[in-house]
């Protein structure tokens, strides 16, 4: 049995994760806004210690892993999505390193497969992973106007990803693994009010995997590329982006190979 730690694990794609892993016979502690294990408002500086100090009493023999999936969607003010989608994850990650450690863990975390797309601002996705200081760049995102909402959620989402690729050397040398999963259109509570105008918008560009279907990927799916990557099956794989889109994304960047 090993324990892990989830983010955001009540509801959608957490969910089935930490169903999945409890299923294998794992220990699988939650920290969300409503119905965690331990409830906490990670976009708050205040809720993150909470969590890690109740992380650390809980488990001081060690962690196998933490799941990084917290995040709130384009429809939240741009210094929310920020602090949840990237400064929170950073601060989770890290803060429980030294537990990951102990048991030569990993970390995997959800970002999104739009950080490819066009809403990216490569401006902001430098200010976010670059400057690294919350305050300095919430102070910025206040002013982002709602309709940038999407610029800020797929910009934050793109520096994830990036952070991930940049710091999984030095978590290789500590014996940790760190990857992220990028999930495509999902059907999660979020997305399953969207009116049919909203659903075609969205799937103006089909999913392959769902030619000829108006119907998003499962949150299983998502969850079955979060799971492999946090077990030991995934042991050589370190600082990747999985896509997990049907291949959406290699159908719009089919050049790209890295």
């Amino acid at each position: 049995m090993r324990t892990y730690v989830i983010t955001g694990g009540t509801t959608g794609i957490g969910a089935c994760v930490k169903q999945q892993l409890e299923q294998q016979g794992h220990r699988v502690y939650n920290v969300d806004y409503k119905g965690g294990d331990f409830c906490a408002d990670l976009s708050q500086k205040e809720g993150r210690q909470a969590a890690l100090e109740a992380i650390h009493k809980e488990f001081p023999e060690g962690l196998d892993g933490i799941i990084c999936n917290a995040g709130v969607g384009p429809v939240r003010p741009a210094e929310m999505i920020i602090a949840l989608n990237f400064f929170a994850v950073v601060e989770m990650a890290e803060g429980v390193r030294d537990l990951l450690m102990k048991k030569g863990g990993c970390c995997v975390v959800t970002s999104s497969n739009s950080i490819t797309n066009q809403t990216v601002r490569p401006d902001w996705v430098d200010m976010i992973s670059n400057v690294m200081e919350e305050d300095r760049v919430l102070d910025f995102a206040k002013d982002i106007p709602a309709n940038q909402r999407p610029s800020a959620y797929s910009s934050s989402k793109h520096a994830l990803a990036r952070w991930v690729r940049r710091i999984s050397p030095s978590w290789a040398v500590d014996g940790l693994r760190i990857n992220s999963v990028a999930p495509g259109n999902t059907t999660t509570p979020m997305t399953q009010g969207m009116t049919e105008a909203q659903m075609d918008a969205a799937l103006l560009i089909p999913i392959p995997t769902r030619y000829g279907k108006k119907e998003f990927l499962d949150a299983q799916e998502i969850a079955n590329g979060i799971c492999f990557l946090a077990s030991p099956l995934a042991s050589g794989i370190n600082g990747v982006v999985l896509f997990v889109d049907g291949g959406t994304d290699a159908l719009l960047n089919s050049e790209k190979v890295y």
